[in-house]
């Protein structure tokens, strides 16, 4: 067997380490494809998951919206009207407007603090919370929902009696709310000069100042957060 002269032995060597690094670079290649489309495909399921969660907090922060907040306002209005009369520093001028007040001031007594919350749930179920790169979006995101739900849960263990006491003064009809009959008229300016009307005003009103606080930092807070979330998504596009 002939040995192999000196200029064929680099040629061979040239040849493989050239083989070699072919292989090297086309190795290279196909994992940096493969990470650019695992890269695309995490920004692509990113984005999408953040336009989800803006159209989940955009359906909560239209929950807290400003026409409730002035309801909340009329709410507080309207039992301030019916504690100044158990005190005897307010004259009834319309017994039935003043009645349709007291009822008013059980509006969103039995208010559900609801949360759209199904994109987040998602997230968190499926793991996918880690598709969202900036760890601070990520914090701004679940302080956001963990924050609301803790609001939401102390308004619903705030709830008073009140509205089952107006309601036990008269028969309420949907399509006639303001509509009381005389006899009914009659009782219920009675029974709202009772110590025990008088204790139910007070809690309705702790909860009504509670309630429009919630209300109020419920739109501020959705606002903001989709201001954040916009903002993240129009950069990292």
């Amino acid at each position: 067997m002939e040995f192999l002269s000196k200029d064929k032995l680099k040629k061979y060597l040239i040849y493989a380490v050239v083989e070699i690094l072919l292989i090297v670079i086309g190795i290279l290649l196909a994992l940096s494809l493969s990470t650019w489309q695992s890269n695309n495909k995490d920004n692509t399921i990113e984005r999408d998951y953040i336009s989800d969660l803006i159209i989940d907090i955009g359906q909560d922060t239209s929950y807290f919206n400003r026409r409730r907040i002035r309801n909340i306002k009329k709410k507080i209005a309207a039992l301030n009207q019916a504690k100044a009369y158990l005190l005897g520093d307010y004259q009834i001028k319309d017994t039935l407007s003043f009645l349709t007040a007291v009822g008013y001031g059980a509006r969103y007594s039995r208010v559900i603090a609801t949360s759209n919350s199904s994109t987040y749930t998602e997230l968190v179920s499926t793991g996918n919370l880690r598709v969202i790169k900036d760890k601070d979006i990520r914090k701004e995101i679940i302080n956001y929902y963990e924050n609301k739900d803790a609001a939401a849960k102390t308004i619903q263990g705030s709830k008073t009696d009140y509205l089952d006491y107006v309601n036990s003064l008269r028969s309420f009809k949907k399509n006639t709310p303001n509509q009381i009959s005389k006899s009914d008229q009659k009782r219920m300016l009675r029974k709202i000069k009772e110590d025990k009307f008088y204790g139910l005003i007070n809690q309705e009103l702790t909860f009504a100042d509670g309630l429009e606080i919630h209300f109020k930092r419920g739109l501020e807070n959705g606002i903001k957060m989709i201001q954040i979330l916009q903002a993240y998504n129009d950069n990292t596009n």
